[in-house]
């Protein structure tokens, strides 16, 4: 199969996007928004707003424009802020799923397991500024003392640097299996439930959870808490066995895994009984558990690298904007680095590094900052050969910044110092 990568497939569609009338009508607030060519300009507006917000919006304007060429068209703060409550959500949402798109077909690049996706789903807070409007809208996390919080479910591919295959942004009290049901429906909208394998943690389990998967045939793994169920309780470590449970009001025929972890912890899995057994062996299963622990990492680069929680302003408006414009900008770092990784994996194949290399996921957001809204532009006025030049060059830049991977880890490192600004940590953009 000989197809472009999958970040260059993503320029093209989003270009398609933008330059979509019809995208056009339903990003904006009202009718006659963006009935005229201002100074900021509507496609403008979109690419300022997902080039890597870092610093002050106004240095980001002044160097968005120096980027493009056009330092004297530069707009002011107020004007770029005015600009963006003209948007709806949907203008970053609807390019979020372009991407998503993508990713639900099938493309060299893209791994699976013995033909099975391998999905994990989880929830995060986020934090938001502490106003009362705010906690009005999206409720109060910590308590009486607590701030103004809202909830993040993602459901990201594990084997493919944690694409996002959907992402539900909700109020606090929104419970994480509301949202995780509907990760189902995505799965099903794409039609690729019945290849899908979804990774769940402890408290995810339930008979609502496990009557819905079955319902949409989609395959799962769940980590069942000691208590949930007597008789998985009473199951033996190191047990392989199908067998009938009751949950509640359902019985169900379930597989249950049970193995001990390196720490002495018992660690116990729900799988679905359908997946066969020849392919997802005891064994296999343990290695498939550790699989579900790459979606912590990718909180961690959403919220730290690209800085999820840097909000552009205060209003819901601008929060669900941000939100849904770093899930796009999350997957086409992936893109980035699928194909950087694949590069550093031929090149370290021929050395003897002590572990194996991987893209240092800091490093390319410093290059997706600097070559992204290129290759869009130069897409944008149809130079397709310009825009792949600058994303080869993207890819290329950061497939020489590597990272070691170091496997098994299971402690967690000494910390030689307590420094708030860790030089590991410092800001790439």
């Amino acid at each position: 199969m000989d197809r472009a990568p999958l970040i260059n497939q993503a320029a093209e569609a989003l270009k398609n996007r933008l330059n979509d009338f019809e995208y056009k009508i339903d990003a904006r607030q009202n009718p006659t928004d963006f009935s005229r060519n201002g100074k900021l300009g509507f496609t403008n507006l979109i690419l300022l707003s997902i080039n890597f917000r870092a610093r002050t919006t106004q240095i980001e304007i002044d160097d968005f424009y120096d980027l493009i060429g056009k330092p004297e068209c530069a707009a002011t703060t107020p004007g770029y802020m005015d600009a963006r409550t003209k948007l709806k959500p949907e203008a970053f949402s609807m390019l979020l799923d372009e991407t998503i798109k993508l990713a639900a077909e099938e493309h060299p690049t893209l791994r699976t397991f013995n033909g099975y996706r391998m999905y994990a789903v989880d929830g995060s807070i986020v934090i938001l500024e502490d106003t009362i409007s705010l906690r009005s809208e999206f409720g109060v996390s910590g308590g009486a003392n607590g701030v103004a919080s809202a909830r993040l479910s993602t459901m990201a591919d594990m084997l493919n640097s944690g694409i996002i295959m959907d992402a539900q942004f909700t109020k606090y009290s929104v419970g994480e299996r509301e949202s995780a049901m509907r990760h189902h429906e995505r799965l099903t909208s794409l039609g690729i439930g019945s290849e899908s394998i979804v990774l769940y943690d402890r408290g995810y389990i339930s008979e609502r959870m496990l009557n819905d998967l079955n319902e949409k045939n989609i395959h799962y793994v769940f980590r069942v808490p000691r208590g949930w169920n007597k008789a998985v309780d009473s199951i033996e470590t190191g047990t392989d066995a199908e067998m009938e449970i009751k949950v509640r009001k359902t019985t169900l025929k379930v597989r249950i895994v049970k193995f001990l972890l390196e720490s002495g912890e018992e660690e116990t899995l729900l799988i679905d009984p359908t997946l066969p057994a020849h392919i997802f062996t005891f064994d296999k299963m343990k290695e498939i558990y550790f699989l579900r622990w790459g979606i912590e990492t990718n909180y961690r680069s959403i919220k730290s690298g690209l800085q999820l929680e840097n909000f552009t302003g205060t209003s819901s408006l601008f929060i669900k904007q941000d939100v849904y414009a770093t899930a796009l900008l999350a997957n086409l770092t992936a893109f980035v680095k699928l194909e950087s990784d694949i590069i550093i994996d031929e090149r370290t194949s021929q050395k003897k590094n002590k572990y194996p290399q991987k893209t240092n996921y800091s490093m390319l957001i410093a290059y997706m900052k600097k070559y992204l809204i290129l290759a869009m532009l130069a897409q944008l006025i149809g130079d397709s050969a310009l825009s792949d030049s600058y994303i080869d060059q993207m890819i290329k830049c950061a497939s020489r910044r590597t990272i070691p991977v170091r496997p098994g880890r299971s402690f967690d490192r000494v910390r030689k110092h307590n420094s708030r600004h860790p030089n590991n940590r410092k800001k790439t953009i």
